[in-house]
């Protein structure tokens, strides 16, 4: 740890390690993204001593699109990439990416934030409205907000698709609203590592938070007669040593197929034998369509994104974003222009969750991060979904009297970076892997 954030700010595995096994942690936090972070840093400010475990480097300290990447595309793109990797479905191909680095993939999202709505927990042990208070305490901590982009060019829009019978409403945005001027359109995405800086957990007497990069959590530890947690076994990815770090408990989140992988080869109990299987995906389609005069002030760099929630006749949300899907910063050197290019294109998009089956699985593999296989297909269903979000996205651009786009993209499973299950949650442990329970989730190890 040769930078001056790395050593302000992280501790060595080596140290953590050996002062787990003088006092265990409370928890142990595996993975360093929005899930991991926000998880410490609740633990502690809630009395506990926390142990935050992450695979990958300690990169930014906020969203990239904060920083001066943001007059270099190119160069964003290229840390980005550097981040990256990807697991593969069984015939190789590359099921989306994940991004190691403290933060993960928060430092890198465009920031749409719309709720789930009541009927996505159906079949749930938990419902909507007992998430309404961490909703609320969320959109405080990542600066949600309803109405970025409801100047009069998301007016206009909002206009056009209402007049189309569309119940469109002003996509909630996890950023700040600073005025647009010198290329900056917007403000600052919300992110998990400016809280964590902001609370100074890190930093407090006493280091109630310790927090590891480099550290590749390759077990869970496990006591013989109760199959409790009692830690992790973790590798330091710079010397290769492997090192235990003592808990009380282990929280997960280190990604949702990376978790699952970790219970995969912890070979915890699972009566349902369930674990690993159900795991799913968004179809996700979009398209680029060229904005029809008058939509853009000419004199007012605007930036707009707007949803359509899902409904019986029409499964799948909606959302439209302008201009095209670079909203923080214009990709022109010079002033704003807006005309028919691709710059200032109407980005449509859609999103509808896969059927989760049995037959979609994650198989663990020997290795470091991304060393599993991930099997997944499509059923009937899901295609036939798919071709009606296809039609979805020209009846969109009709309403917006948009022009045709060059290609509509039908993304390949892992696109949407949306990846979930393999861990099914219920109270009956013959069909559920994990219970909520006093608060928490946890294994059912009855």
């Amino acid at each position: 740890m040769s930078g001056t954030f790395e050593n302000l700010l992280l501790t060595p595995l080596a140290d953590i390690s050996k002062t787990s096994s003088q006092s265990p942690f409370d928890a142990v936090v595996v993975g360093g993204g929005t899930a991991g972070i926000t998880s410490a840093r609740t633990l502690v400010e809630n009395g506990r001593r926390v142990a935050l475990l992450e695979s990958g480097n300690l990169v930014l300290l906020t969203h990239i699109s904060s920083t001066g990447l943001r007059f270099d595309p190119n160069l964003a793109r290229s840390v980005q990439t550097a981040l990256q990797y990807s697991p593969q479905l069984p015939d190789g191909t590359l099921f989306g990416s994940l991004i190691r680095c403290v933060g993960g993939r928060g430092l890198f999202w465009n920031g749409a934030t719309p709720r789930f709505l009541a009927t996505d927990f159906d079949g749930w042990p938990i419902q909507l409205a007992e998430l309404g208070p961490y909703y609320d305490w969320g959109e405080q901590q990542f600066h949600v907000n309803r109405n970025y982009g409801s100047g009069g060019l998301g007016q206009t829009v909002v206009r056009l698709l209402r007049r189309a019978g569309y119940p469109a409403e002003f996509l909630p945005f996890a950023v700040d609203t600073r005025p647009s001027s010198d290329r900056w359109l917007g403000g600052t995405v919300g992110n998990a590592v400016e809280p964590l800086l902001r609370a100074g957990t890190l930093t407090a007497a006493g280091k109630p938070l310790q927090m590891a990069t480099g550290a590749y959590v390759t077990g869970i530890t496990l006591n013989n007669s109760s199959d409790a947690a009692t830690g992790v076994q973790v590798n330091d990815q710079l010397s290769g040593q492997t090192y235990p770090v003592s808990a009380r408990s282990v929280v997960l989140a280190a990604g949702g197929f990376e978790s699952v992988k970790l219970a995969l080869v912890s070979k915890l109990r699972d009566q349902s034998q369930l674990m690993g299987r159900m795991i799913t995906d968004h179809l996700f389609c979009r398209a680029y369509y060229p904005v029809p005069p008058g939509i853009y002030r000419p004199d007012l760099p605007e930036a707009s994104m707007i949803l359509i929630r899902p409904d019986a006749s029409r499964p799948y949300q909606l959302e439209v974003h302008l201009p095209d899907d670079n909203i923080f910063n214009l990709k022109s050197n010079d002033s704003w222009k807006p005309d028919g290019s691709h710059d200032y294109a109407f980005m449509v998009r859609n999103f509808a969750p896969v059927e989760p089956r049995v037959e979609n699985y994650i198989e663990a593999r020997p290795g470091g991060p991304g060393s599993f296989v991930v099997h997944f297909s499509y059923a009937p269903g899901d295609l036939a979904l798919r071709d009606q979000m296809v039609a979805g996205l020209d009846a969109i651009r009709a309403a917006l009297g948009a022009g045709p786009a060059p290609q509509v993209q039908v993304m390949p499973p892992g696109a949407s970076h949306h990846e979930a299950g393999g861990l099914a949650m219920g109270s009956d442990p013959n069909v559920s892997v994990t219970i909520p329970t006093a608060g928490f989730i946890r294994f059912t190890m009855s």
